[in-house]
């Protein structure tokens, strides 16, 4: 009896329906689950006989049927059990071809960070792997990561373009990529021709042929095929994402670069493979959920990693760097012992503790272990000849089962679940992937990476009713950006107040941490945008009682087509595990050229330009920055006034000056009304105003406050409410 060896590749996916057909369409893997399955025997030679029968699948501990067992092999696809029929008959079995689709394998090569050395590794082994024809339907990319990732070839089957791209990765600076990656993103642009903007992959696959894989220009497969245009549109997202990451020092750089590569792959079913070339990096302090991320998203979107340390034999010890790390915080905390408050404090005694918690970090093979064991795949390392474990590679991209199995996942929480696969086998020994996240369905279908703490606050959104455990507030809002775009400012607004802050072991020091998820969705349903972050909350102990009055404020603008759009936000207390979330329509009326108004934010005060501030920004006043709220509330005995931020835009064409009127109404009733002079506009053709409106005379009650301006014959009204106790 043969030992078998099983590589298990899982994630939540796209399942084909009526494959083979000119009108395939994919179809979100909301009550199944896809798993990509390699096996081998003790020799290490490929199985291809399992049945179904052969195996048992258990999925968060509870055993789960197997619903289909496929064998890709080659340039066919067949049925396990038919393959075992015609294997005990000596008959021919009874392939079917490739569908151009579903069975498509894409191997991604990333060079990271590479000495000399490594990179004359690197460059043998990653040419080894173009020796022989590229099986059907695969197809490679080349990329390289420094401080970005840069792409040097699009996916293509022409193995001259990629040995010419692997010889430059290997060869070039990281700084000379810049221009290569530039050329392939209009590249990619152009592929993907006018609809390049937008991001259904549904409409792209349901114009697929059923034509072979054939090459176009440039090498590319052909135009034609909208697995094509899906592979375009992955390597054109690919790059737009790393132009925004924002990458530090190694440890970052590769994190954020890896996950920007995996992030866009869910835009194809079938094999998708990434062949990582590096020296190794730490996971830096506070890089712990981005690295996880990395994992969770590569197993929900199927992707396998090999890392392949190109440092070839080492006789430095492993954990080296950790000992010299430790060593140096040791020496630091002895310092910091003497010290006492007397003379100069080092950067090393500052850093002391930071340095002893990285230095259990400084085994740079235990993160490429990790990224490829937990993913489906395995390391290469400690080796000058990479061609045997690579020919497994090759083998793994070109011989594999597909097992697909329904969860039975009752509640979408974002919780891990562990899958384990046994066999009746005799003398076998399995390997797997650890799991996948649970993942609502909507996040599934659209591609969306979650950070692990946004998978509760998916939760809550997804909940009926919505959980309340405390207040906040959340808004999009409406303005004119540049050359008469439609410029939305998306508002988020926690009173600290609702925060947990908790002190430190007796430190005087308090720490809390809020993170919020925002998403707009179109009239469609479909996330156009997602805005995330952790945000620790921290104050000395004199200083919590101000904090409690304070609020955080999150801040987004970005352009937004004009339109109806539903915003979904989040909010978690991360300390006690709490959660509120709310749902709110917002309009972003059509830019015409006419009179035309923003929205109204009431403001919180005015800040100074920083670097950070953007010329788009809609709240930026000359060398000033608004800070707005959404908080509706507001106490008497707290301010004696409140001022409101508007944006007029006048008709250019219109020679009558615009005239605004304000007017006040409360609990229904109106209560008089204003006409306050305008500035001349600016530059920009804007009048940004100002309105301050004291308190001290206002009875309490719920206010109304609407801004009128009139230009001709032409008017334009927005308003705001707040309520006064």
């Amino acid at each position: 009896m043969k030992a078998v060896w099983v590589w298990l590749a899982v994630g939540l996916t796209a399942l084909p329906i009526g494959a083979g057909q000119s009108d395939t369409v994919i179809r979100a893997g909301t009550d199944e689950v896809l798993l990509d399955v390699v096996a081998r025997d003790k020799k290490g030679a490929p199985v291809t006989n399992l049945r179904a029968e052969d195996l048992t699948l258990f999925d968060n501990g509870v055993e789960r049927p197997i619903k289909s067992l496929r064998l890709i092999q080659g340039s066919g696809v067949l049925a396990a059990e038919e393959k075992r029929q015609a294997l005990q008959t000596g008959t021919a079995p009874a392939e079917k071809p490739l569908n151009p689709l579903h069975e498509i394998r894409l191997v991604t090569l990333i060079f990271n960070r590479l000495d000399l050395n490594a990179r004359q590794l690197a460059r043998s082994a990653a040419l080894d792997l173009l020796k022989n024809e590229l099986p059907q339907n695969v197809y490679m990319g080349v990329l390289v990561l420094g401080e970005n990732l840069e792409a040097l070839q699009a996916f293509t089957n022409n193995r001259d373009l990629i040995r010419k791209a692997i010889e430059r990765a290997t060869s070039g600076k990281y700084d000379e990529f810049k221009s290569d990656s530039a050329q392939i993103q209009a590249q990619m642009q152009q592929l993907m021709g006018p609809n390049s903007g937008g991001d259904s992959m549904g409409e792209q696959l349901g114009n697929m042929s059923t034509g072979g894989g054939g090459s176009g220009a440039g090498g590319a497969p052909d135009s034609g095929l909208a697995a094509d245009q899906a592979m375009a549109q992955m390597m054109y997202n690919t790059l737009l994402l790393t132009r925004t990451t924002e990458l530090a020092q190694t440890g970052r750089a590769a994190i954020y670069g890896l996950l920007d590569a995996v992030r866009q792959q869910y835009r194809l079913p079938g094999r998708k493979s990434v062949l990582f070339f590096s020296s190794g990096f730490g996971v830096p302090q506070g890089m712990e959920e981005t690295f996880k991320t990395v994992i969770s998203t590569a197993n929900r979107f199927n992707v396998t990693f090999y890392s392949i340390e190109a440092t070839g034999l080492n006789t430095k010890a492993l954990n080296q760097e950790a000992v010299s790390q430790l060593r140096d915080a040791t020496s630091a905390a002895r310092q910091n012992m003497s010290h006492r408050g007397n003379g100069s404090v080092t950067p090393a005694m500052a850093q002391a503790t930071d340095t002893a918690i990285n230095a259990g970090k400084a085994n740079t093979q235990d993160t490429l272990a990790n990224l490829a064991e937990s993913t489906g795949g395995f390391l290469i390392a400690n080796t000058n000849d990479f061609r045997e474990p690579l020919r497994k590679v090759s083998e793994d991209i070109e011989t594999y089962y597909e097992i697909t199995y329904n969860p039975g996942i009752e509640k979408y929480d974002g919780s891990f679940r562990k899958v384990e696969l046994r066999t009746s086998r005799n003398n076998v020994r399995l390997q797997s992937r650890a799991g996948y996240f649970a993942l609502p369905a909507s996040v599934v279908a659209s591609g969306t990476v979650l950070a692990p703490y946004e998978y509760p606050v998916m939760q809550a959104l997804d909940t009926k009713p919505l959980p309340k455990a405390f207040g906040f507030q959340a808004a999009g809002m409406h303005f004119r950006g540049p050359a008469a775009s439609s410029l939305c400012d998306l508002l988020v607004d926690v009173p600290l107040a609702s925060i947990t802050v908790s002190e430190e072991k007796g430190s005087g020091h308090y720490q809390g941490d809020l993170a919020y998820v925002a998403m707009v969705k179109d009239a469609k349903g479909t996330v156009v945008r997602k805005f995330s972050k952790d945000v620790p909350v921290s104050a000395l102990s004199s200083q919590v009682a101000e904090l409690k009055t304070s609020h955080f404020i999150a801040n987004e603008h970005f352009e937004l087509e004009p339109g109806r759009y539903t915003l979904e936000t989040g909010v978690l207390d991360r300390t006690n595990n709490s959660v509120s979330a709310r749902k709110s329509v917002f309009f972003m009326p059509p830019v015409e050229a006419k009179l035309g108004i923003s929205s109204v934010a009431m403001m919180r005060g005015l800040r100074g330009k920083s670097d950070s501030t953007t010329p788009e920004d809609p709240f930026l006043m000359a060398d000033k920055v608004v800070t707005p709220t959404l908080s509706p509330v507001l106490k008497k005995s707290e301010t004696d006034s409140m001022s409101f931020f508007v944006t007029i835009y006048p008709n250019q064409k219109e020679t009558a000056k615009s005239v605004l009127v304000m007017e006040f109404s409360r609990d229904g009733q109106v209560m008089g009304s204003g006409s306050p002079a305008l500035g001349a506009p600016d530059e920009q053709g804007r009048i940004q105003y100002v309105a301050t409106v004291p308190t001290t005379k206002l009875e309490p009650g719920n206010y109304r406050i609407r801004f009128v301006v009139k230009q001709g014959a032409e008017m334009a009204e927005e308003s705001a409410t707040f309520t006064l106790e």
